[in-house]
Parts: C-alpha cells; sequence; structure tokens
C-alpha cells in the first residue's frame, strides 16, 4: 500500500499555540486535546483558502495521539459540507476523511470516499523498461505507439520479454502499487493504460501523482508531464482534458529511480454538474480513432496556489509554515530539492518564537542529525524551555527521542521526566520514557511505567499498542492477543499490530483466527502479497489445500515475475507430498532469480545431486602436483588458481575458487596458515565446498576453523559493509599441499550498479603458478570485453553453451613469479592482469555514473549560503574565476575531515552534498562531489572525475570499467585544473603526487566521458630553496641563520609538520638531529600554514656543537652543510628489473654562506661541479667573496620514472652527486693567501 498520509513524526509533535502561556493553569493535563481543538478552529477557519488545506493537515497529523477519531472526521465533514470550501481544501479533507474511515474500519465507507474522487483503478500496466541514469523518461519503449495491442511484446530491462496484463486487484485509496505487480521494481520506467468512457464531448480534469517523473497521454497526445523525481502522493499535477463521447485513452508513464514505484490518478468533471466518464478496460485495444484534441489546460494545485501566496506576501512567516506543511504532505516537489525542508526553515527563521515552526523544519531535517538538534533545541527555547509548562512538553519529547536515537537516554531522562510531571496525560511523553528507562537498562520502572500508563489512558491507541509489544517482550500471549485486538478496535488500520496478531494467533494454533486477521489485511490492501502468501502457507499447513492454491494463483497473477511467490509455492507444495509440483516452482523461482544459493541446494537434494559447485570446471590437482616439485626453491607454489564466474543478465553472479597450494618452507607456512575471504554479508553467501590438507604421506586432513572479522580501518577513517572470513588451517606443515574451494554467491535481489559486472583478476603473483584458469560463463546477449592486448601470454577460447549462454576461458601454464622490487611501477604494470568487463566503451561508463550522482550534487539553501559566506570571508572577486576556485577548495580540504563510509551503493555513490557540508566530513567522492557542487553554485564549470592511484599502476583503455578505479576528485577545465579533496594541507595547485600520471575517467554530463592520463607535474612546480648564513667558531661550532622557501610537493608537508607553535622548534630539531647531532633551535618563523595557496616559508636560527671538524688552527667541514645520500634514496639496489618509479620530479636550490673565524682562511676551494643528463642536472660551485665562502648549487631531478634499462646510468649519476657534496672545504688559521679552486 502507497500510504500518502503525512508522517505523523511531522506534526503530532505540534505544541500548544502561544496563548497557553509557560505557566498558565491550564485545563488539559495532556498538550494534545488543546492542540486538536486550535487545529480543528483553524481548519473550519480557513476552508475558504487553500490554507484550508494546511490546517487539515495539520489536524490530522494528530490522528493517532487521540483517543476518538470522531471529532476529527467531524471537522473533515463540515469542511466538505460547507459551499464556500476552497476545492483544494475539500479535496484534502476527502481524502484526509478516506483515510480516517478506514482507520475506523470502514472500507466501506473509505471506499465511497475514494469513489466520490474520482480514483481510477482499472489498468493494464506492462514493465519494467531501464531508467538508468533518469534517462527512461525520454524515451519510447513501445507503448507509446499510436497503435497498440495487449499481445504487443516488448524489450524489459536486461532484454527480458514484457507484455500488456491487467492489474488483477483495485487499490481501496486509488494507490496503485506497482512496485508489487512488475519486477523489476527499482530504477525502472512502467506504464499503466486506461481507457475513460464519455457519455458526451466533456472536459475532465485529471490528478496525477507519481514516483518520480511522469509523462500523460490523452488519446495519444501529451496532456501532462514532470520530470520532477518525488515520493508519490496523490494530486500533485493537474490538468484539464476535453474527452469524446465514447472511449478515450488514457497513457500514464512513470519513470522511478528509488523507493516506491506507483502512482494515483482520479478523474472528476471539469465543470459543475458534468457527469463524470467512467473508467473500462475493454478486451481488444481499439485503435485511436480521429478526433477533437485533449487540448490540456494546467490546473493549480492546492501547493502551486499556496506557492502563489507566498510569493505575494514573502515574509509572511504563518502563510511560509502553512505552504511547508503542504508541501510535506504532497510531495509536490524533487527530492532532491528537499523544497519542504528549504520552506520550513525559512519559516523557522521568520517565526523564531513559534516552536511549531522549529518542530516541523527539525522533522524534516530528519536525516541530518546536527540540523535537527539546531532546531529541535529552538523550538524548546521557543516554548519556554524545560520549565515551559504544558507548551513545551511535545518539544522536550521531541529533543529526548532525538537524544535517544544518538545513544544518550542519561540526557533524555531528565526532559522526560519533567515532560511526565507537566503532561501527566500525555502518551508521547510516558511512551519516550519508558523507552528511556529501557535503554538505561531500568527495565522494571519502564514496564511498570506502561502498565501505569495503559491504566491511566486505556483507550489512547499509542499506550495499547506499547503494551501490547511489552506483553510480547514478558511472554505473555494472552495477554498480547487481548491488548493487540484492544489496538485494532482503536485504530483498524494498524497493520503492524495486526500482522502481529495474525502470527501470534497462528503460533497458538487458532488457525480460523489468524486467517481472519490475514484476511483483513488484503481487504485493507490488495496489493499486499506478502500478506497474500502467508495467508496461503497458513492455509496450505492446516488443509485447506484449494483455498491455499487459489491464493499462490492469485499471488502469481499480481505478481508473476517474482520468484518469491514460486519459492514459497513450492514449499507449500512439498509440504503437501506434491514433489512434481514443488520442483516445477523452485525451478521457476530460480529461472527468474538465479542467485538463490539456499533454495538451489534444496533443488539439488531433491533431484539427487551429490555436490554444491561446478564441478565441471574443476582442475584435477593430483597429476599437476609432481609439476610443482621443480619449485624447490621457492615458499611456495601454487598448483592450482581457477576462478569460474557464472554472470546473470541483472550482472549479479556466483563466483567459485579453487585453489591448491604446496607450502615449501616456513615462509610459505607463514603466508598460508591463514586464509581470508571478503564478502559483504548483507548482499553475499560464503560457502567453503573444500578445505583439506594432504601430507607427504598421502594422509588426508579434512577441517578448518573460521572467525569473521570487519576490514574497518579506524586510523584512517575507513568503514566498510564489507567482513573477512578468515579460514585458519593449523594442521598446515611444510611439504602439505592445501587445496581449497570455497563458493561466493550474490544474493540481493538487485545489483547496486545496474547491471555492470566487471572484474581484476592477477594471473601472476608473487608465488609461482602451475596452472591458472579464469572462467566467466555469461548470458545470451550479454557480451564481454577484456584487455586483448595486455594478456597476450593467456590462451583465451570462446565457447557456446545451451540456453545462448557463452563460456569465456583464459588459461596458462607454469605462470612465473613477480619479484618485488623497491620503487617498482604499480602491480598494473609489473604482473599480467586479466580486466574483464560488459561495458564496451568509457562513454557508457561516464553516463552510467553521471546518471548515479547527479542528484546527489544537488544544492541546498545552507549550501549557497555558505559559498556566498566563503568567497566573502576571503575577499574574493567572483569574476576572478580562478580565485574562487581556490577558495572553494581550500574551504573543503580545512573545514571537512576524511571520514570514509563505504555502505552498500555509497562505495560508488556519494552521499548528499548538503549532507557532506552539515557533517563536515566525507571520503574522496563526497569531497569532490561538494567542490563540484560549490564550484557549480559559484559560476565555475567543473567536472567530476574517477581516478586510479598511480601506485596500482597504469592500465590500457581496454576495457571500460568501474573496475578500475579506487579514487575520485574534481576537476576544471577552463584552467586544466585537478583538485583532490582529501589532499588536507595541499593548496589548490599542488596536486599529491598520487593522483598524477594516474588513469582518470573525466565525467561529462551531457556528452563523452574522456579516459586518459593525469599530467606530471615540471619539476620547477616542487621548488625548494634553502638559504644559510653558518658563523663558525674555532672549536667548530656553527650559530646558523636562515630559511627554508617550499612550493609543490613539499609544502603540504611543511604545512603538517609546523602547523602547531608549540611544536615548531622541537620538530625542526628532529629533523635536522641526524644532520647535526647535539644541535639547538633558538627561533622559528613560519608563514601562514593555512594559506595554502602560498608558498611556505620557515626562518629559523639555531646552534649546532659540531658544524666542522676541529684541528689545531683548522677547521674542515662540508661546504653544502652535510652529505648526501642519493643513491641510497633513490636508487640501493645494485640493478633492477622493473622500472623505478619516485615520487614526483623537483628543484632544489641553496645558497650558504660561511663568517670564518677570525683570522682563518679557506685554503683551497673544491672544483665547481655541472652535469645534465636525461635524468636531472646538477650545479655546485664555491666562491669567497669579501673574506667569506658563498657556496651554490641547484639539483633537480627532472624525471620521476627511469626505465629499467637506464638505471645504471642513473646510478651512476646519483652517486656522482654523491661524491661531488662530499668534498670539504679546510680552513685554516694565518695567512692572507686567497683560496682557488683546485684543479
Amino acid at each position: 500500500m502507497l500510504r500518502w498520509t503525512l508522517p505523523l513524526l511531522l506534526l503530532a509533535l505540534a505544541p500548544l499555540p502561544s496563548g497557553a502561556a509557560a505557566g498558565a493553569p491550564a485545563p488539559d493535563r495532556d498538550p494534545v486535546p488543546a492542540q486538536v481543538r486550535e487545529a480543528s478552529a483553524r481548519a473550519l477557519q480557513l476552508a475558504g483558502s487553500p490554507r484550508g488545506a494546511a490546517q487539515l493537515v495539520r489536524l490530522h497529523g494528530l490522528a493517532d495521539e487521540v483517543e476518538d477519531l470522531a471529532p476529527l472526521a467531524a471537522v473533515y465533514e463540515q469542511v466538505l459540507a460547507r459551499k464556500g470550501t476552497d476545492p483544494g481544501t475539500r479535496d484534502t479533507a476527502r481524502l484526509l476523511l478516506l483515510d480516517l474511515e478506514r482507520g475506523r474500519g470502514r472500507l466501506d465507507a473509505a471506499a465511497e470516499q475514494a469513489r466520490a474522487l474520482g480514483f481510477v483503478g482499472d489498468f493494464y500496466v506492462v514493465g519494467g523498461f531501464d531508467n538508468e541514469g533518469k534517462a527512461g523518461c525520454d524515451r519510447d519503449f513501445g507503448p507509446e505507439a499510436a497503435g497498440l495491442s495487449l499481445a504487443q511484446k516488448y524489450s524489459g530491462v536486461g532484454g527480458r520479454e514484457l507484455t500488456w496484463r491487467k492489474l488483477p486487484v483495485r487499490p481501496l485509496d486509488g494507490s496503485v502499487d506497482l512496485g508489487a505487480a512488475l519486477r523489476p521494481n527499482r530504477g525502472v520506467v512502467a506504464y499503466a493504460l486506461t481507457y475513460l468512457e464519455a457519455t458526451r464531448a466533456t472536459r475532465a480534469a485529471l490528478s496525477v501523482g507519481t514516483s518520480g517523473a511522469f509523462r500523460l497521454w490523452v488519446n495519444g497526445e501529451r496532456a501532462l508531464a514532470s520530470d520532477h523525481y518525488n515520493a508519490p502522493r496523490p494530486d500533485q499535477a493537474r490538468v484539464s482534458v476535453q474527452l469524446r463521447p465514447g472511449l478515450n485513452r488514457v497513457l500514464l508513464k512513470v519513470c522511478q529511480d528509488a523507493g516506491a514505484l506507483g502512482f494515483a490518478l482520479r478523474q472528476t468533471p471539469a465543470a459543475t454538474g458534468d457527469a463524470p466518464a467512467r473508467a473500462v478496460l475493454p478486451d481488444v485495444l481499439p485503435a485511436l480513432a480521429k478526433g477533437a484534441p485533449p487540448a490540456p489546460r494546467p490546473m493549480p494545485t492546492v501547493t502551486e496556489r499556496l506557492a502563489a501566496l507566498v510569493a505575494k506576501a514573502p515574509q509572511d512567516g504563518n502563510l511560509r509554515l502553512d505552504y511547508a506543511r503542504v508541501l510535506a504532505f504532497n510531495r509536490a516537489y524533487d527530492e532532491g530539492e528537499h523544497t519542504a525542508a528549504v520552506e520550513a526553515e525559512r519559516a523557522a527563521q521568520l517565526l523564531p518564537e513559534d516552536p511549531e515552526a522549529q518542530m516541523l523544519t527539525a522533522a524534516l531535517h530528519d536525516d541530518d542529525l546536527n540540523l535537527r538538534r539546531r532546531f529541535l533545541e529552538r523550538a524548546l527555547a521557543a516554548a519556554g524551555g524545560p520549565g515551559g509548562g504544558l507548551r513545551s512538553v511535545d518539544a522536550r519529547v521531541a529533543l529526548a527521542e532525538h537524544e535517544l536515537r544518538q545513544d544518550h537516554p542519561e540526557r533524555a531522562l531528565p526532559l522526560l521526566e519533567g515532560a511526565v510531571r507537566d503532561a501527566p496525560d500525555s502518551a508521547s511523553a510516558r511512551l519516550m520514557l519508558a523507552r528511556a528507562l529501557e535503554a538505561l537498562g531500568e527495565q522494571p520502572r519502564s514496564q511498570a511505567l506502561l502498565e501505569e500508563s495503559l491504566q491511566r489512558l486505556p483507550r489512547q491507541p499509542s499506550v495499547v499498542r506499547a503494551a501490547a509489544r511489552a506483553s510480547a517482550r514478558m511472554e505473555r500471549p494472552a495477554e498480547m492477543v487481548q491488548r493487540l485486538r484492544a489496538t485494532l478496535q482503536l485504530r483498524a488500520d494498524d497493520r503492524a499490530s495486526r500482522r502481529a496478531l495474525a502470527s501470534k494467533l497462528a503460533d497458538m494454533a487458532d488457525v480460523a483466527g489468524a486467517a481472519k486477521e490475514l484476511q483483513a489485511l488484503l481487504a485493507q490492501d490488495p496489493f499486499d502479497n506478502g500478506v497474500r502468501l502467508q495467508l496461503a502457507e497458513l492455509l496450505g499447513a492446516n488443509g485447506q489445500a484449494a483455498e491455499s492454491t487459489r491464493l499462490f494463483a492469485e499471488a502469481r497473477a499480481l505478481s508473476p515475475d517474482e520468484p518469491e511467490v514460486y519459492e514459497r509455492e513450492g514449499h507449500v507444495a512439498l509440504t503437501a507430498g506434491r514433489r512434481a509440483d514443488a520442483l516445477a516452482a523452485f525451478e521457476r523461482s530460480l529461472t527468474l532469480r538465479p542467485q538463490n544459493p539456499g533454495l538451489r541446494d534444496v533443488l539439488r537434494t531433491l533431484k539427487g545431486e551429490d555436490e554444491g559447485g561446478s564441478t565441471q570446471y574443476r582442475v584435477d590437482v593430483a597429476p599437476l602436483v609432481r609439476e610443482a616439485d621443480a619449485f624447490a626453491n621457492e615458499d611456495a607454489v601454487l598448483v592450482v588458481d581457477s576462478t569460474f564466474v557464472r554472470v546473470q543478465r541483472s550482472g549479479l553472479s556466483s563466483r567459485q575458487n579453487q585453489l591448491a597450494v604446496k607450502v615449501l618452507n616456513t615462509r610459505g607456512l607463514d603466508a598460508f596458515r591463514t586464509f581470508p575471504i571478503t564478502y559483504s554479508p548483507d548482499r553475499q553467501e560464503v560457502r567453503i565446498l573444500r578445505a583439506r590438507i594432504t601430507k607427504p604421506d598421502g594422509t588426508v586432513v579434512d577441517g578448518y576453523s573460521e572467525n569473521e572479522r570487519n576490514i574497518n580501518d579506524t586510523q584512517s577513517s575507513m568503514y566498510y559493509d564489507v567482513r573477512a572470513k578468515v579460514l585458519s588451517f593449523s594442521a598446515l606443515a611444510v611439504g602439505d599441499l592445501l587445496e581449497l574451494e570455497y563458493r561466493l554467491d550474490d544474493t540481493a535481489q538487485d545489483n547496486l550498479l545496474s547491471d555492470y559486472w566487471g572484474d581484476v583478476d592477477s594471473v601472476q603473483s608473487t608465488y609461482p603458478k602451475v596452472r591458472y584458469q579464469f572462467l566467466v560463463e555469461m548470458p545470451e546477449g550479454r557480451p564481454l570485453y577484456w584487455n586483448q592486448k595486455q594478456v597476450g601470454g593467456l590462451s583465451h577460447q570462446q565457447e557456446q553453451l545451451p540456453g545462448g549462454r557463452t563460456l569465456y576461458r583464459w588459461s596458462a601454464k607454469s605462470v612465473s613469479k613477480v619479484v618485488p622490487e623497491p620503487g617498482m611501477p604499480g602491480w598494473a604494470e609489473v604482473a599480467t592482469q586479466l580486466h574483464v568487463s560488459t561495458y564496451k566503451s568509457w562513454e557508457q561508463v561516464g553516463r552510467y555514473y553521471w546518471g548515479l550522482v547527479r542528484d546527489q550534487l544537488t544544492p541546498n539553501e545552507e549550501l549557497r549560503r555558505t559559498v556566498d559566506q566563503v568567497l566573502t570571508q576571503a575577499k574574493v572577486d567572483r569574476k576572478d574565476q580562478l580565485a574562487v576556485v581556490r577558495a572553494i577548495y581550500n574551504f573543503v580540504v580545512t573545514n571537512t575531515r576524511y571520514v570514509a563510509l563505504e555502505f552498500g551503493i555509497h562505495g560508488y555513490k556519494p552521499y548528499r552534498v548538503d549532507r557532506i557540508l552539515s557533517r563536515r566530513f566525507g571520503d574522496c567522492k563526497d569531497k569532490a562531489s561538494l567542490i563540484h557542487a560549490m564550484l557549480k553554485v559559484a559560476g565555475v564549470d567543473s567536472r567530476l572525475v574517477l581516478l586510479r592511484m598511480r601506485d596500482l599502476g597504469q592500465l590500457s583503455g581496454e576495457p571500460a570499467s568501474l573496475a578500475a578505479f579506487n579514487h575520485a576528485i574534481a576537476y576544471v577545465p577552463q584552467f586544466d585544473l585537478y583538485l583532490d579533496g582529501t589532499a588536507e594541507f595541499h593548496g589548490a595547485k599542488e596536486l599529491p603526487s598520487a593522483d598524477r600520471v594516474a588513469n582518470v575517467l573525466v565525467v561529462e554530463p551531457n556528452g563523452v566521458s574522456r579516459f586518459l592520463t593525469t599530467p606530471e607535474a615540471r619539476p620547477e612546480d616542487n621548488l625548494t630553496q634553502l638559504s644559510l648564513e653558518v658563523t663558525l667558531q674555532p672549536d667548530g661550532s656553527a650559530a646558523l641563520a636562515g630559511g627554508s622557501k617550499a612550493a609543490g610537493q613539499s609544502a603540504p608537508q611543511y604545512r603538517r609538520a609546523y602547523q602547531s607553535p608549540a611544536t615548531r622548534k622541537s620538530t625542526l630539531e628532529r629533523a635536522w638531529a641526524q644532520t647535526f647531532p647535539g644541535l639547538t633551535v633558538n627561533e622559528v618563523k613560519l608563514s601562514d600554514p593555512t594559506r595554502l595557496d602560498e608558498d611556505v616559508a620557515v626562518d629559523f636560527q639555531m646552534r649546532v656543537p659540531r658544524y666542522a671538524e676541529a684541528g689545531p688552527g683548522a677547521l674542515r667541514f662540508l661546504a653544502f652543510g652535510s652529505p648526501r645520500s642519493y643513491v641510497q634514496t633513490y636508487a640501493p639496489l645494485v640493478e633492477r628489473h622493473y622500472d623505478l618509479v619516485m615520487s614526483t620530479p623537483w628543484v632544489n636550490r641553496f645558497s650558504l654562506r660561511y663568517h670564518l673565524p677570525q683570522g682563518y682562511r679557506v685554503a683551497q676551494l673544491p672544483p665547481a661541479y655541472e652535469e645534465t643528463t636525461p635524468f636531472g642536472r646538477v650545479r655546485l660551485t664555491q666562491r669567497m667573496e669579501n673574506g667569506q665562502l658563498v657556496a651554490e648549487g641547484e639539483l633537480a631531478l627532472t624525471t620521476a620514472r627511469v626505465k629499467a634499462e637506464d638505471y645504471a646510468a642513473f646510478r651512476a649519476f646519483l652517486g656522482r652527486i654523491d661524491q661531488a657534496f662530499a668534498r670539504k672545504v679546510t680552513a685554516v688559521s694565518g695567512g692572507t693567501t686567497a683560496a682557488s679552486p683546485s684543479p
């Protein structure tokens, strides 16, 4: 059931009107009666205006807080009876009365209200079609053609064949639940077709509410459309159309992204007195005949009319509050724009002393805990604080509920105890206090309070409901049943209570009673197939086979593509001894949902098959063990490394891995004694098929131990919903053969990444392999792409299988190992890797990713205000767009922490930018999205970029795949500027080295996304300069005064190291201690480390006890301050097999001026040294100037990558540099001869 009533949380906590002053004597012991009286009066007073609808919605929010619904029904009926009632307010009153009648158990009366509203309930439907990236609404999938036939076939998601079918049930309240009828029902397009039969030419008003964007055609012509992706509510859009005499085709296209899938369509005469048209479904669809066009005329909704009133009086806070109420009820806006929350917040700003405005705003910010708390605290303050008496009770309860959600019952307790004292008959205060007591571990007090509340308020639905739950916890079944029945007498539409009652009655063997409750649930919502299946199972297990069979048939008719229907029917058939029927049902279920390993095991058992897993592709290990003996000098040998993946049309898969390892020494033993298998428990299942150890004497040991651990990295603030199942093999010893087979099945109903499947598998590892194979079985029509040019050493075959499936096989024999080297390129560049994907082009990847993230990038008012504040505080001229970029980038990297919540789809999809801003934390894609959104608000064009970090190694451009990337940044095309929002302490021009020379996909919103490589930095971009004045003493000590300036990659290191003024001296001492042991830093001055756009300058003074070697009348020292060890730093290996990759090119410049002791002179200067190579350049000079020694130089590393064949020359170059720096100068006392360079 697509319940469209406003969530009670939004309105049930409305405080007393301001007339009930804090501390004033109150006639009530509960704020609700006064709230009902005040809202009722306002609703009747404003019934002639669209504002009356807002007051009705406000009143309806109290429906679960009152004992008797009759007073509310009386108000709605009075509004309906008045001649001057506003049309929109009248329709709202009737909608709410319909809901009230359902709550009173008067389904016939509810149906009468639905008929009066003109809801259409008879439809042919077809779907779902692909709405990836929300692109489906503007694509004709076939049903939009002029000629329609019920026998017509269409291609749906994944190529599934679709046809029109008649919905077998009609909704009670007009809400058509397509989610129950169609599969898939997430991110799809669906069509609904009906015909309106008119007795004569007339105009009709059509009102539409959908779970997303929609298109509406009347007699083949578009009459109404919306691109808003909103929650479904009636009357979100309205239009008047001309109907012809006879049948008029009405076709509705619903485009859904997430959440419920459904719609509500109603039709009424456009003019008073006209006869309404009648909805009919002909058995044969008539052809569209020529006739009068529909001539659509838009009709304003209640929401639109209130918006117009607000536009005329934008400073009227009460009017804007009414507008926010109706927005929250009708949801007639794109969910990404959060319009109801925005308008409520504006109302709260205009009405700072109105608690209700603050509380509504808090409720609409339910997903932002910081904003919610802020407005709840404002509500409490506006209501008089904790001592505000009856008027502040609801604000206290709401704030306490917030504290409980945050696991702070100790904060909630004093708020609630005071609320109960001030309003002893407040059900919400009492129940929240009981909840707080339970959270504090005081279950007896909590239970006693519930029992007391039931005695005090025996007709309050929420109290009786809570008492029934308490009875269930206390295991008092008879009492629970009695209380649940009492709850349903008060609120017949309490579906949760009725479900609980049915389940308990079934447990108590009261089959007739349980069936009666389930039938009542079905009468309220005929679309609830879960209840229908539960009833069918109940009856089937209790001898009522015919009725059970009928119910299963109804379930299949409503949802013929739902695998659960067939699985549950199969179990009932199996219990009844109908084995053939059970097998057929199970097989149909598995056809619809192959990713159901539990059911597959049941079917295999029924068929007498022995083993789970795909044995036809298992490699026979025994013949290969002898080949492993050729690797006696290795730690271990992978005798077999085999993977078989069966991919479904949805992109979900089953993976079976076979691993056989011969352990040859203790290092190999340590490596394989444990084996982790990572998986997502909510979406995957791991099964160990084989785990055995074969000893050298042939003895076989079966068995292993296992434990689970999370893989969160708290140090890096990364949190996942993925866990590791760690297998331990305590019996494993040197010389043993370990065989492990396991299966990893996707068990989720849907693929988080549309229908994509891809993988990167390493053919080589740090151990040799005797046999390697990777097999992928693909469904018909789903080709697989791979990096054909990079896997030349692999044998590849394709095989056509029955059912149109294709088997792709890659295999290799005697695969060599990779011996890691320090500084080698990423693994993808040194080891053979197989990269497979269902994507053919990067354009497809970019289009999918943009569709996934674009709604997350919608700014709200807070984000817009923040952009203005950032640019104002930075004193930026908006015309200087580079300055704008820097200001926004600096704000994001300094005001948002790195925290990665990689749960579900949010491993790929960023959170909403407004949430990222308010929470002040996020991961790489969150920060990139925030930068992008803020730049857009500031008028700067930017792009999101998916990036594969440099240390993983570059991939070729094939295949296109999401598996290639592990990072996200932003890009500003006009400045060719990449921005990494996670790069703390980096300026906008200081892209981290891990992001350079890295594969990226620049995601283009409306074009072809580009796969390219980020540029390397220029050496001059990473310039470090040092100037030093050295005053030498005869004992070899020296006073040093100088400064260092860093740009590029060194600058963030300086900012991070010296950010705290209190530790700057000690940090500098540690940095120089290895060069000059025992030094003392006297003073350190640093440029502002928060100014990320400026180079970092450090000025210092220090004392070094042993700068020079002191001898009799002589000082011997290094002219450039310290020896260098570039060979040890960059080229410690004598030879290399792989290229050497360093972090970045750079330039160091240095100038040292020596003040010699009185009477000392330099005997001889070392020779100047200058050299330029393909790897870099060096220039070192020394000269005497005014009696002072001046040593100046520049060293540049101009490439960050050295090919393996050039490594020896590079190492030799570094050796010459080290030698040049190692030359010492000798200063002697006495004499006046000027020094000259040595030859």
